[in-house]
């Protein structure tokens, strides 16, 4: 059986338990705990694992989330296949020694816009170690497309596979809706600039979950909550909102994949989702099928799509409706799994790898 272990970029321990409970979904797990289901096994390591509570936080703070695997690295070759977004310090190394077994397979959450014009050292660098990963899982079609294009010699070990929700967890709710927009998210390329200005003076609430960019500004409009949601909280949350907007700004390229998540979970729970275009974006929503799509910092049409939906109840179920439908068929968490377990089987097997070519 192929052996398959996750590097994540933060702490997982505890996670599971509520998972177990069932308080809270497996998606951010990205489809490991589904893998044995479809002859993979897979597991995860991280410090917290071995070390102190203390010494633990003391790495993280020095090695940060691209190294701080690097003290586990003894650990790796045990596994057929390593999988992660972030580990790019371990990455390197595995990278420079040209360790065979395990192979590496990259989670691309940004990789081209890491790469950049590929000018500056770090980026040639990155360029290096991505042009010899083992294999690219990316989260949208327009990034395997162009990756593969980049690196020609990699093109049969890159698949655009979507993001997997558990349908079971994020599914439409008897719940009465109410007149009130909902927006999600933790990173700090939430666009709350645009929309706040767009939601200014429409009447009409927005609830919005609490980050550090939210907690960073001074001064929210009176007509916005915003409100740490649990899990639980945050299903309700979904249901009862007419609407949820997803306003992304990804001009830095560090996460061309923002949104994601979010995305996918709100058109699993059936609701009118309107969101940033982004190449991510577009793998998932047909605009005016199953979500609406605006530009990016367009305050005008953002407005204009949720004055439009606000209006339009029968408009806006059938977004919802679509939308679930489209989940459903592509993002079923069991679905997704499988083919990354696919994916993995097939990288694992040895084979003598062409020699990179990049294209400059």
């Amino acid at each position: 059986m192929t052996r398959t272990l996750y590097l994540f970029n933060n702490i997982r321990t505890g996670a599971l338990e509520q998972i177990k409970k069932r308080d809270q979904s497996d998606d951010h797990f990205f489809g490991m705990l589904r893998l044995p289901h479809y002859g993979v096994e897979a597991d995860y390591i991280e410090i917290e694992q071995y070390v102190s509570p203390r010494l633990a936080r003391a790495l993280r703070k020095i090695l940060n989330i691209y190294f701080v695997h690097l003290v586990l690295f003894w650990k790796f070759f045990s596994y057929d296949v390593i999988f992660t977004s972030s580990a790019f310090g371990s990455q390197f190394v595995h990278t420079l020694f040209h360790i065979r077994r395990p192979r590496w397979v990259m989670y691309d959450f940004s990789i081209l816009g890491l790469i950049g014009k590929g000018k500056t050292v770090r980026q040639k660098l990155f360029r290096f170690m991505v042009g010899r990963a083992g294999g690219i899982i990316t989260l949208s079609e327009k990034e395997a497309v162009a990756l593969k294009a980049y690196f020609p010699h990699m093109k049969e070990r890159i698949q655009f596979i979507p993001f997997g929700a558990d349908l079971s967890f994020f599914k439409p709710q008897s719940v009465s809706e109410e007149h009130q927009i909902l927006t999600v998210g933790l990173a700090p390329d939430r666009d709350y600039d645009t929309l706040f200005l767009a939601t200014d003076g429409l009447g009409v609430p927005v609830a919005v979950t609490r980050s550090r960019t939210i907690d960073e500004r001074k001064n929210l409009p009176v007509y916005v909550r915003a409100q740490f949601f649990s899990s639980r909280e945050l299903l309700e949350e979904y249901a009862k909102s007419k609407i949820v907007v997803l306003p992304l700004d990804i001009q830095d390229g560090l996460n061309n994949a923002s949104g994601c998540s979010t995305l996918v979970e709100a058109m699993a729970m059936g609701k009118a989702v309107i969101v940033t275009r982004t190449p991510t974006t577009e793998s998932y929503v047909t605009h005016g099928v199953n979500g609406i799509l605006v530009e990016p910092k367009n305050v005008d049409g953002l407005r204009t799509a949720i004055q439009d939906l606000l209006a339009n109840d029968e408009k806006r179920k059938t977004l919802g409706r679509n939308a679930r439908v489209f989940v459903e068929n592509n993002c079923d968490v069991e679905k997704t799994a499988q083919k990354m377990a696919e994916f993995f089987k097939k990288i694992s097997i040895k084979e003598k790898s062409p020699r990179a070519r990049l294209v400059d």
